[in-house]
């Protein structure tokens, strides 16, 4: 064990803990804000609260998002909230804060604390391996959720990044007839050389009520009430996009329309490739670090 290194994992879902069990083959590692974890942590040491840290870590690992409420670090296995501002308060000036999809107040109070804060989300080793496990959990979903098969059902992806070519892919893999909506040029044209319907996003609204299942993935509201009436009975919307997504959820409950935000599905659908994922990205960041420093 690299007796040296000391991270400590603050808050999130069930991929950190494997992430900190990944950590603890070769260091130390500490995870507070997981009092209700149902499974084994192996070599991984669980803190009960905050005040049982008595020394600064190296490397402090905060979740995907930070923060939910700009106030607490995200920590759905905790009982108690674990304030941001206490978690950065047990940091060394040169401890590397890592975490995904930060927010103004989590880049503001470290640099209040003179610490330097890296979004590991920002990575595109990370982006874009983790849409493989969000289309996969997308996949899930929907074999869960709608009542009918889906080889030859009529699917429309709005958006055409990362995320979006890989549910293409995985729907398209079982039967699916899969029509992408897009506003460039460009990303139509891609959509349509892998072998997906293009649909210029200005003429989405009309071919809306074929689709029994939409997956978005823009985070922007497109998918407003004007929109959701188009769609057929019965149909189910996943909203794949970062929060707050791009549907209005309170008119699709008014329509009877089953929207469901579809978000963190790599944690939910397949922690432990997750957490390998966020390993090797923290692995990069931090080797690149050293090698700055050379």
């Amino acid at each position: 064990m690299d007796s040296q290194r000391f991270y400590l994992i603050a808050g999130g879902d069930g991929r950190y803990i494997r992430l900190g069990v990944r950590l603890a083959e070769t260091a130390r590692v500490c995870a507070v804000g997981f009092s209700q974890y149902p499974d084994e942590t192996g070599r991984v040491e669980c803190l009960a609260s905050l005040s049982e840290l008595k020394e600064s870590p190296d490397c402090l690992i905060l979740p995907m998002p930070v923060t939910k409420d700009g106030e607490s670090v995200s920590a759905p296995f905790s009982a108690e909230k674990l304030p941001l501002g206490q978690v950065l308060d047990l940091c060394r000036r040169d401890t590397l804060v890592l975490g995904g999809l930060p927010g103004e107040r989590t880049v503001r109070l470290c640099a209040e604390r003179g610490l330097r804060f890296d979004d590991y989300a920002a990575r595109e080793e990370l982006a874009v391996l983790n849409a493989v496990p969000t289309a996969e959990g997308a996949l899930q979903i929907a074999l869960e959720q709608l009542p009918v098969v889906l080889n030859g059902l009529p699917v429309l992806i709005a958006g055409y990044g990362r995320v979006a070519k890989l549910c293409r892919r995985a729907f398209a893999g079982v039967g699916c007839k899969v029509s992408v909506a897009a506003r460039s040029r460009k990303d139509l044209a891609w959509a349509e050389a892998d072998g997906a319907e293009p649909i210029p996003l200005s003429r989405m609204g009309a071919e809306l009520p074929r689709f029994r299942l939409v997956l978005n993935t823009v985070p922007h509201l497109i998918f407003q009430e004007e929109e959701l009436a188009l769609l057929p009975s019965g149909a189910l919307l996943l909203d794949l996009a970062s929060a707050p997504g791009g549907t209005d959820f309170a008119a699709a409950n008014r329509l009877g329309i089953a929207a469901l935000p579809a978000l963190s599905l790599p944690g939910k659908a397949a922690p432990e490739t997750a957490a390998e994922i966020l390993f090797r990205t923290i692995r990069n960041i931090e080797t690149e670090r050293r090698d700055s420093r050379a």
